[in-house]
């Protein structure tokens, strides 16, 4: 990994976390990020959450809607900093101890440009 990180110049990773009826980024249709919100553990160790310099594009983010049928929140990681690629853990999952509440996720490949 650390001769990949010296050869590269920008990385790009891609997470989908697919949920029934369990909100992991908004809590509503505003789309702003709740005090719940999941955060991520860059590979050096740092933590990616809402409100950080690193916080991650998303371009879709439908988890906050109940309706008892799979939505996705899509999260795209960019970075100047190669070395904080690729994500090697996710925090604040919500629990799914709720009846019906589920959540799966897509870990992509990071891209090292």
């Amino acid at each position: 990994m650390n001769f990949i990180h010296l050869l590269s110049t920008e990385a790009v990773q891609h997470i989908t976390i697919h949920c029934l009826n369990m909100p992991v980024w908004a809590a509503g249709p505003s789309l702003q990020p709740s005090a719940q919100t999941v955060s991520f553990k860059a590979w050096t160790g740092e933590k990616i959450q809402a409100g950080d310099l690193l916080e991650p594009l998303i371009p879709r983010d439908d988890c906050w809607i109940k309706d008892g049928r799979w939505h996705q929140t899509h999260f795209i990681f960019q970075t100047q900093d190669p070395n904080l690629l690729p994500i090697v853990d996710v925090f604040n999952l919500p629990p799914t101890a709720v009846p019906g509440a589920r959540y799966h996720l897509e870990v992509g490949p990071v891209c090292f440009l």
